[in-house]
């Protein structure tokens, strides 16, 4: 009872003075003393109090969650790094939140084994408080006009925040819009999804059944009947690793400019290990294209990934997560041979590694 009032106190303050002004009191005002009452507002640290938890399918639930003071914003699309104590350990995984009102809402799926988003589940209430990390990555809306978002299961959270954000702003692009899941009962944003499909065009797969209302899963013979025009639009795609390679094997085949696809891992990769090509008989060269600087790498770069090769020979380039998730180091292989993560033409830099005397990377 005390955290729950504790937590309209918090939320109240957040809300009725905003994060600056509050920010200005709360540092100003710093003591032990205060910590120790609220370590929630009287902090250096982000975190965020639960504030709200729904149900959206079998296995899934929306956590809404109040950032304190030192929330700095996000774009829709990006990501946060959430952080739990369970079992004396603290655990972090990557979600994509949606903007709500100050608030952002994150939408988990329980994966089996998954300790993070089963402890979610089990014991994330109203008032409960997490570590949180400012909005990070890449995967967001970048002023196009014509648009084809492509989604599976959980990886829908990305790409509804996105969609939810674009359909409030005073000019609409041109969106099309499909998600796939395995059954009608496993539908993630229902409700939602069948609102926007009276403003756009709006398809919902079901890959394990059929029923009315639904269609079936993309593929090389139905694509372009149901998308026409795809080759216009820039396309945004996330889900499981088996949906994204599956598109991707689907628009490399129709002839899609795969420079135009817009991507984010939903789930950890496996990065596949360093590439086996032999350095000692020549060390690879590395081009990044378009700061138009060549590396050329040594012994001691041997088992190194392309990111990490970069940031040693002082490559100015943007990294997130550093797991192969959010594709904020994402280039475009243009020439040349890497091993370990890639989506198409698509190098995740931080696990992949050179596995070829010249390689040419391109934004």
């Amino acid at each position: 009872m005390l955290e729950l009032l504790k937590t309209r106190a918090n939320v109240w303050a957040l809300q009725t003075l905003g994060r600056d002004r509050l920010d200005y009191l709360a540092s100003n005002t710093m003591t032990v003393v205060n910590r120790k009452v609220n370590d929630f507002l009287w902090t250096y640290e982000l975190k965020a109090v639960c504030t709200a938890v729904r149900d959206e399918a079998p296995g899934v639930k929306t956590f809404t969650l109040m950032p304190n003071q030192h929330w700095q914003g996000m774009q829709a699309g990006q990501y946060v790094d959430v952080t739990i104590e369970a079992d004396g350990q603290r655990l972090t995984r990557c979600y994509s939140p949606a903007a709500v009102d100050g608030s952002i809402s994150i939408t988990v799926k329980r994966t089996a084994n998954g300790w993070v988003s089963g402890w979610m589940h089990d014991w994330l209430r109203p008032g409960c408080v997490v570590g949180l990390s400012q909005a990070q990555g890449c995967f967001r809306y970048r002023g196009q006009d014509k648009l084809l978002f492509l989604c599976a299961g959980s990886g829908i959270t990305p790409v509804h925040a996105m969609v939810a954000s674009l359909l409030q702003a005073e000019q609409v692009p041109d969106m099309q819009f499909h998600a796939c899941f395995g059954k009608a009962e496993d539908v993630i944003f229902a409700d939602v999804l069948r609102r926007w499909q009276r403003r756009m065009p709006v398809d919902i797969a079901l890959s394990r059944e059929t029923a009315e209302g639904y269609v079936t899963p993309l593929t090389v013979e139905n694509f372009e009947q149901r998308y026409p025009d795809f080759r216009e639009r820039d396309i945004y795609l996330c889900g499981p690793s088996g949906f994204m390679d599956g598109m991707v094997n689907v628009l490399t085949e129709l002839g899609y400019n795969l420079g135009r696809l817009h991507t984010e891992r939903f789930t950890l990769v496996d990065n596949g290990g360093a590439g086996e090509y032999d350095f000692q008989a020549a060390p690879p060269e590395i081009r990044f294209n378009h700061l138009n600087l060549n590396v050329q790498l040594t012994a001691e770069d041997r088992g190194l990934s392309l990111l990490e090769v970069a940031e040693r020979h002082g490559v100015p380039l943007e990294s997130g997560c550093r797991k192969g998730m959010c594709g904020t180091c994402k280039l475009t292989l243009k020439d040349g041979k890497v091993s370990g993560n890639t989506l198409g033409g698509a190098v995740y830099l931080c696990t992949s590694y050179p596995d070829s005397a010249r390689v040419v990377l391109d934004a």
